[in-house]
């Protein structure tokens, strides 16, 4: 298996300038493992310069530079897609730690750590997709979800099934023994989620309610889906996984030094799931939380537990 990237859009993130898609806000390709691909992402092949990506992105999340303000589109759109797209690494190598404990390859103490980082992460990248004015989400993201399928759904996303379980609070059997940070994430992630759809859609009535489209072609919503998210499946190791992903997360963290979550003056009212303690604490300490993602993905295949737990899951048990 080869052990670096074989791709540019998997080399590591530059140090000074902002590289992701050539220009800041820019959009890059996602190339996912097959949907059907078990331990596509096994292995200890994270070369050193990823563990490098992870500290630049630990750096950044202290204070980086805040010379990438964005415009409201360009930069709404940016999140939307690349939000997405760190969503979907995460669930494969959420997918990943899963099938190593199932396998007997990961104990459970090596895999509760990497998994709440991972689940906190998918968290902030909830409340980040999320985080455009109500005029943005009606005049352009809904709209063009509805102009690629009048029933376009989240519920289509492939990777999604292989991880539903622990993400609704139902993990396999050897990692419930007793309580745990990844608890307190998975219940994080539940409230954050019903709060970014509460503040999105506050009428409830999403694009696959209301479409008069009931007979679909299953075999097919997969492929939309990855299509509208800019992502390709071919076969993929894992440092060019953890390689887009280091990517992704320090444009992102420059993105939020620069605009910070919420940038531009909006009508809407939170929601109340979006001002539990827990749920401010996460989107404030969101640059942190994606450090800790990218140290969790470049630890290579002992997945330690972080040694100092989950900030994010500490303030969920204050």
């Amino acid at each position: 298996m080869m052990r670096g990237p074989a791709t540019p859009i998997a080399d590591p993130p530059a140090e000074e300038a902002w590289d992701f898609g050539g220009y800041p806000y820019a959009l890059e390709p996602l190339l996912l493992p097959p949907v059907d691909a078990t331990s596509a992402l096994a292995g200890p092949d994270v070369p050193a310069e990823h563990v490098e990506a992870s500290r630049l992105i630990g750096a950044l999340a202290e204070g980086g530079p805040t010379v990438y303000r964005g415009e409201p589109e360009e930069l709404f759109w940016f999140r939307w897609i690349t939000g997405h797209q760190v969503c979907f690494l995460l669930w494969r190598l959420m997918r990943q730690l899963l099938e190593e404990v199932a396998e007997d390859k990961a104990t459970t103490d090596e895999a509760i750590g990497p998994l709440s980082r991972y689940v906190d992460g998918y968290s902030a990248m909830l409340l980040y997709t999320g985080s455009c004015t109500h005029q943005i989400y009606n005049d352009l993201i809904r709209p063009s979800m509805r102009l690629r399928h009048r029933a376009f759904s989240g519920s289509w996303a492939p990777d999604y099934p292989h991880v539903r379980a622990l993400l609704r609070g139902r993990p396999q059997a050897r990692l419930t023994n007793g309580p745990s940070e990844l608890d307190d994430a998975v219940r994080l992630h539940g409230r954050v989620h019903d709060g970014v759809a509460a503040r999105l859609v506050p009428d409830g009535h999403s694009l696959l309610n209301q479409a008069p489209v009931r007979r679909l072609n299953h075999g097919l919503l997969g492929i939309a889906y990855d299509s509208y998210f800019v992502t390709v499946r071919t076969r993929v190791n894992r440092a060019q996984a953890v390689g887009q992903l280091m990517r992704r997360l320090t444009a992102i963290v420059r993105d939020l030094s620069a605009n910070g979550l919420y940038p531009f003056p909006d009508d809407g009212v939170l929601p109340d799931e979006l001002r539990l303690d827990e749920v401010v604490s996460c989107a404030a300490g969101m640059r942190r939380i994606l450090a800790d993602v990218a140290r969790a993905a470049a630890g290579g295949p002992a997945h330690r537990p972080h040694p100092m737990g989950s900030g994010v899951a500490k303030a969920a048990r204050a």
